[in-house]
């Protein structure tokens, strides 16, 4: 009970140590209590739509979040030592041994763990109600109402159980370790002067560098999938090497130029931060590495989440309400099954066409047409979209050139191209005019590049695919690579007659099949507008939750470690600008010399985040073409405005804690 009552009192006579810490395990806490809330909660399962999608993201956010909380409760709880060693010092001069002080260590934990709990409970459940209805808002769910279960609290609390039991065994560890004297003297011991490493230096250049040149040299949306992970890793070690190695050399080459060096603000402020720079530079590269997750995470889903109404857009031409599409169907007789069904639509626009895969380099004289499996193509090719201008004409393309024989129109909604001729399997076709647009025309291989060949009739497009699918019979390549003739259609249905529509369609479709009356290969998709409107809203919905929350998390933790690094230095600094002052310099001088640190250990990280930011813009636009989310200027808009409204809060915590620091300094 000795040690109980001793440790409560520590808690609560030391409350502003401790303090950082609990605020810091109650935010994990209750971050991950919202997302274990929502995923155990039975409402999910109550909502209209949105549970199967929802369920997963918040449990990828818990786990994200979880792995974040180990790392923060770690970094914070070691700070905490670190504030507490003189006392632990004491204790053992007093006469207890390690392991009663270590025992005192452990009731502390506890106490703080079940304060955690405590707290972040009633916090949580609070704030998980709220931020459910935004989420069923978000998702166009129509249940509102969060039912709550003891199940998020027990994992929850038994996660964090299994942190503070790592905890324990940092305490105990550090504890046992020292003897009472390093105990007293390691507060107030600070980083070694560390080595300027010129090889790591050159190496963080590098990898930065390549990190970069990974980014900006995408070539298409699969293409920046495979490669997003890759340079993520290397600018996160480029930028740990670069904090560690290249701005230690940057601070000695500094040191080295005399006439810089002796002046007081810079020889302060380069001693000072070369003799703990090791320290700092983890530090910085903490904060660098969860701001730049911060732009990227809001970034990418609140782009995501505006972008939907572009996405039906591109999906539905103007006042339809469903799209239907056979595979292998001619025109004629997909307008019969269609009209056959009991919801008898009037279709508003109907047009053949046929997709092809190719490796097409805008800047070739000559488009080339040829039979290739995706495997052959690597990462470097686009989508090609058949046509005939008799089908597009009829539809409000009448625009376009007149072309016959063997002239055709080309184009690209989403690239360009300078080509003047079309290597179709060898035969030669003259490029009569280039194009951009097309009105009522969508474009199914979403992500990637889209290139339009027309034909001048369905007759000409009909043969030139036949052209095509009989060679590769002639070369003994698999059916299932042909290119196969779709019909498109677009017409009105309301949700109810939607509801039979489709299954009707499909048993048409089967009947022909069965009759011999189509390809035994054909088949077909509809989807109306109000469906794949929820459905997108369901997934991006989710996603931008989960976005929020992480980026918030994200910027909390940065938060934290600023703080922590502003009274840990605060401390230190404290008896160094004392000794400046007896020795001469004023205390204008003196508080010239602090601001020029701290805004150097602040602005650096939010400053290199905004460059990482910058060349990673080129490989988030590509990444969310794989969601047909292809407005440029809206991505940018989104982009510029996370940056801003992170960088305003980041301004918001430097304003916060510098004022610690001065208060640590100038005491």
């Amino acid at each position: 009970m000795f040690y109980l009552k001793l440790a409560i009192n520590n808690v609560r006579k030391s409350f502003s140590n401790f303090a950082p810490f609990i605020l810091a395990s109650t935010v994990m806490f209750v971050m991950d209590l919202i997302l274990a809330s929502i995923v155990f909660s039975p409402s999910i399962d109550k909502l209209k739509q949105g549970a199967g999608t929802t369920k997963v993201f918040m449990a990828i956010g818990f786990f994200i979040i979880s792995l974040f909380a180990v790392v923060i409760l770690v970094y914070s709880y070691r700070f905490l030592l670190k504030q507490r060693t003189k006392e632990f010092g004491l204790y053992e001069i007093l006469g207890l041994s390690k392991s009663q002080i270590a025992r005192i260590s452990f009731y502390e934990l506890i106490i703080l763990l079940l304060a955690t709990i405590a707290i972040g409970t009633v916090v949580g459940f609070a704030l998980s109600k709220f931020l459910y209805l935004i989420l069923v808002k978000l998702i166009g769910g129509n249940y509102f109402g969060l039912e709550f279960s003891l199940q998020p609290i027990l994992v929850v609390s038994i996660f964090f159980l299994i942190i503070f039991i790592l905890l324990i065994f940092i305490s105990n560890n550090t504890i046992r370790r020292n003897s009472s004297l390093s105990l007293l003297k390691e507060e107030s011991q600070g980083e070694r002067e560390p080595k300027a490493n010129i090889i790591f230096a050159i190496l963080s250049v590098i990898l930065l560098g390549l990190g970069y040149y990974i980014a900006v040299t995408v070539q298409n949306p699969i293409d920046a999938l495979t490669k997003f992970f890759l340079a993520v890793a290397l600018v996160i070690v480029g930028t740990y090497l670069f904090y560690i190695s290249f701005t230690i050399w940057l601070l000695k080459h500094q040191k080295a130029n005399k006439k810089y060096y002796y002046q007081p603000k810079h020889f302060i402020t380069i001693s000072s931060m070369l003799y703990r720079m090791k320290q700092n530079a983890v530090g910085l590269a903490n904060i660098t590495v969860l701001v730049s997750m911060t732009f990227v995470t809001l970034a990418v889903t609140v782009a995501l989440h505006t972008g939907v109404k572009d996405v039906i857009k591109q999906t539905f031409p103007d006042n339809t309400t469903v799209s239907a599409t056979l595979s292998g169907v001619s025109k004629a007789k997909a307008e019969s099954l269609i009209s056959d069904t009991a919801a008898n639509p009037t279709i508003d626009i109907t047009y053949s066409s046929a997709n092809k895969i190719a490796r097409i380099n805008p800047s070739d004289e000559e488009i080339k047409i040829e039979r290739s499996d995706a495997k052959d193509l690597e990462m470097d090719y686009s989508g090609v979209k058949i046509l005939n201008r008799e089908d597009l004409v009829k539809i409000g393309n009448d625009s376009l050139a007149d072309i016959s024989g063997d002239e055709v129109i080309i184009g690209s909604p989403n690239g360009r191209t300078s080509a003047k001729s079309v290597n179709w399997m060898g035969q030669k076709l003259v490029v009569k005019d280039v194009i951009k647009d097309l009105k009522n025309v969508t474009n199914e291989l979403s992500g990637i590049k889209i290139f339009y060949i027309i034909f001048p009739s369905k007759t000409e497009m009909e043969k030139y695919v036949s052209i095509y699918n009989q060679a590769g019979k002639k070369d003994g390549n698999q059916p299932n690579s042909d290119m196969t003739i779709n019909t498109n259609a677009y017409f009105n249905l309301d949700d109810k007659e939607f509801e039979n529509f489709s299954n009707q369609l499909d048993e048409n479709l089967s009947l022909s099949i069965k009759n011999n009356e189509v390809s035994n290969s054909a088949y077909e998709n509809t989807v109306s507008k109000a469906e794949m409107t929820s459905v997108m809203k369901e997934f991006t919905g989710s996603f931008l939750f989960i976005g929020f929350t992480m980026g918030l998390t994200f910027i909390l933790g940065a938060g934290l470690i600023i703080y922590y690094k502003q009274v840990s230095e605060g401390a230190q600094d404290k008896r160094s600008y004392k000794i400046l002052q007896e020795v001469g310099l004023s205390k204008n001088e003196v508080a010239q010399t602090i601001k020029s640190q701290v805004m150097m250990v602040f602005f650096m990280p939010i400053m290199m985040a905004v460059v990482h930011f910058a060349f990673a813009f080129i490989l988030i636009k590509k990444l969310l073409l794989i969601f047909s989310i292809s407005n440029g200027g809206q991505i940018l808009i989104v982009s510029v405005l996370t940056i801003l409204v992170i960088t305003g809060i980041y301004f918001l915590i430097y304003k916060l804690t510098s004022k610690v620091y001065y208060n640590i300094v100038e005491r």
